[in-house]
Parts: C-alpha cells; structure tokens; sequence
C-alpha cells in the first residue's frame, strides 16, 4: 500500500529541476490562455460570427466536454505511445488547430475547432503531468507538477486578460494567431529539450489502462470525486464572479477586472506554494489543509455579502476572493501528487481522469451556481461552494483515517 511519510525524504544537493518543465509549461500556458479567453470574448465571438450570445456560449461548454469525455478515452487509445513523440504532436497539433480557428468562417467551423482542441488538450496536459513527475525524484515532485500546472495558472492571471487585451487591439483572431505562435513555439522547445527516453507504459500496464481498470485501483474513485467537488465547489463561485461583486458590491466592469487579476495573481503564488508545500509537509497534509481553508473562504464571502454593510464587506470580499485565488490553485499539486501515488506506474491515464473530473466539476459549479442565483441570490453563491467543499474534505478525511487503520493493522504471519 502506498502511504505518505511523516516528512518527506531529502532532496539530493545536486539535483536540479529540469529545463524541460519550462516548456511544458510553456505549452500549458498556450492550452489554458486559449481555453479560458474565450468565455471574455463571446459578445466579440457572436458579433462577428452573426451568431446569439448564448449560442457563442456553447463553444466553452463544447470545450469542456470535449476536454472531459476524451481525455481519458484518449490516454487510452495513446497509452502504447512514447510520451516524448506525444507531447510533441499533440501541442504541434493543437497549435496547428489554434491556427485554423483563426480563419473560421462561421461558428461551426469554431465549434468544429474547439472539439478538436478539447481533445488534443486533453492529450497533452495530463502526460505533461505525468513526464514533469516522472522526470524527478518524489521529493520534488510537488514543485515540478506546480511548475507545469502554473503554465495554465499563469495563463489565468496573465494570459486571459492579455489575449483579450490583444483582441480588443486587433480582433479575436489576431489573439487566437499568437496563441499558436505560443505553442508552435513550446513544440520546438519539448523537441530541443525533453530527454530522450521517456517511455510509454509497459504492455501489461496498457492492457489494465485501455479497460479503465486505473479507476478501481483501491482509493482513487474517491479521489477523483474530491477533485469534481473541489472543481464544482470553486466554479460555482468563480463562474459568476461578476454578477457576485455588481450585486453585493455595485463593482463595475474596471472593479470587477481587477478583482480578477488579484485572483490571477494570488492563483500563481497558490500553485507555486502549493508545490512546495506538497514536498516539505505530505500531499494528503495540504490537500486537507487547502479543502479547510475553501471552507472557510468560500462561506465568508456569503457572510460577508449577506450579514455586513458595504464598508465592512468591500475589503473583507475583495480579499476573501484573492485569498480564494490562493488556495483554490495551491489544492491541485496536492491532489495530483496524491493520485500518481495511488497508481503510479499508470500516472496518465490517472491523471487524465482526474483532469475530467476537473472539467465535469466547472460545468456543475457553472450549474449549480445558477440554480442557487435563481432559488435564493447571487449572495449565496459561497454557501453552495462552501458545501461542496466541506464534502470534499469528508472524502479526504475518510481517506487518510483508512491509510491510517490500515498501517496499524498488525500483519498476518501468511502475509509475512
């Protein structure tokens, strides 16, 4: 059985991080600026495309589900695949994509285009996971998935607001131009600087991954519900930030830009924290200690809404959101650590269904956020969230109380 240590073992004094998590990171970057820019430009999208705005709103849910049913079918059907070659052609593919999508002529070739890049997508950031883990020794392998991870959090922070800076400059299909300059630019790095030599999984592994038997490996259907209520939790809240802070706060467009860009920034230390964290203190430790402060976080600002006046509420709101960025982004590494320890000689298609877990759990936060406005009020958005989170902790408490009964249990002379 695969337990966590007290403290984790030494890192070597001579072992550096690899230059290739840069670009894994790199191209994490390109695949999360493109995949969430699009929801800021879905007035520009449908006026252009002639299109409802609620019609150009199917292309991220097409995105999402795209990413979320094919990226474990897809681990599966590439899982014979050397994880060097895949990379490669699956971010020269998406930049390939990213390129035609810029010169769709209607929405359904961007519709077409979006299912395909949900698909490479979902080839590509869960073996980057994977070869970022398996390219270090297990004392670093929080902050090498943090660094990979961060690409897309970057993206988040940094990316999003550029791209649509870009395309109010220049139109959307300018932003969607540099964002496969990005990747075509992060394919030559994997190919100049990823090791030779990564292999894929051995023929017996294959075999238990194409079946999807990954999924019944002791502990880690659990752990993937963790992460869909982690993801529904978080995304019932973020998806309607902005409705969140106009009702509550009367922030404006500018107000309610900033409050993201906090939140962008405040993702990035997370996930970097998070990393370090991971490796110093134990994955399930900060995983528990991240789903805590979700809690905590998420139930504050529906407090904070509904119980205080405005002067008090707008700074502690404002803050709380931030604070949200931070431990919302620092749970992933965490996570990711915990299910590669479940099952780590089949970590892709483990991390692959986690990664669909995370997608399934942005469409029910982006549902269950809208049933609660509906019901009850922008202002108890936090509730719902804090609701699915304090679930999420459940799984995590159970889950280590079971590693713990299981070591204390004395071991049979058979068994010895």
């Amino acid at each position: 059985m695969n337990t966590e240590p007290v403290a984790n073992p030494q890192v070597h004094p001579a072992e550096r991080l690899p230059v290739g998590l840069a670009w894994l990171a790199l191209g994490a970057f390109a695949i999360g600026t493109e995949s969430f820019m699009v929801a800021g430009l879905l007035p520009m999208l449908a006026a252009d495309l002639q299109v409802s705005a609620t019609r150009a709103g199917q292309l991220v849910l097409l995105f999402a589900l795209s990413y979320a049913i094919g990226s474990p079918v897809m681990a599966a059907l590439f899982a014979r695949f050397g994880r060097r070659p895949l990379l490669i052609a699956s971010l020269a593919a998406f930049s390939g994509i990213t390129l035609a999508a810029s010169m769709a002529d209607g929405f359904a070739q961007l519709a077409l285009a979006r299912i395909a890049l949900g698909l490479v997508a979902g080839v590509f950031l869960p073996t980057a996971s994977a070869v970022a883990a398996s390219m270090v020794s297990p004392p670093l392998r929080g902050r090498a998935l943090a660094i990979v991870s961060g690409g897309g959090t970057v993206a988040v922070a940094l990316g999003v607001p550029l791209g649509a800076w870009i395309a109010g400059w220049g139109g959307w299909r300018t932003a969607y131009l540099l964002i496969a300059a990005v990747a075509a630019l992060a394919t030559w790095g994997l190919a100049a600087g990823l090791p030779r030599g990564l292999a894929s999984a051995p023929a017996a592994t294959v075999a238990r991954t194409s079946s999807f038997s990954v999924a019944r490996e002791p502990g880690v259907l659990p752990a993937l519900l963790t992460t869909m209520l982690w993801a529904t939790g978080g995304f019932s809240f973020y998806t309607y930030i902005a409705p969140f802070l106009s009702g509550t706060l009367d922030f404006g467009a500018e107000g309610v830009g900033a409050v993201f860009f906090a939140i962008g920034i405040a993702a990035a230390i997370g996930t970097a924290a998070g990393g370090w964290a991971t490796d110093r203190f134990g994955a399930d430790r900060m995983a528990q200690g991240f789903a805590l402060m979700l809690v905590l976080i998420l139930g504050s600002l529906s407090f904070s809404a509904q119980m205080l006046s405005r002067e008090l509420a707008l700074p502690l709101i404002v803050g709380l959101s931030a604070l949200w960025g931070f431990a919302g982004w620092g749970f992933g590494p965490a996570q990711a650590v915990r299910l590669i320890r479940l099952a780590p000689e089949r970590a892709p298609m483990t991390l692959s269904l986690n990664a669909s877990a995370v997608y399934l759990g942005i469409a029910a936060g982006s549902g269950l956020g809208g049933m609660v406005i509906e019901w009850v009020g922008v202002s108890a958005v936090g509730w719902a969230g804090a609701a699915c989170q304090l679930a999420g902790l459940g799984l995590l408490l159970r889950a280590a109380h079971r590693s713990q009964a299981a070591l204390s249990a004395p071991t049979s002379p058979l068994a010895a």
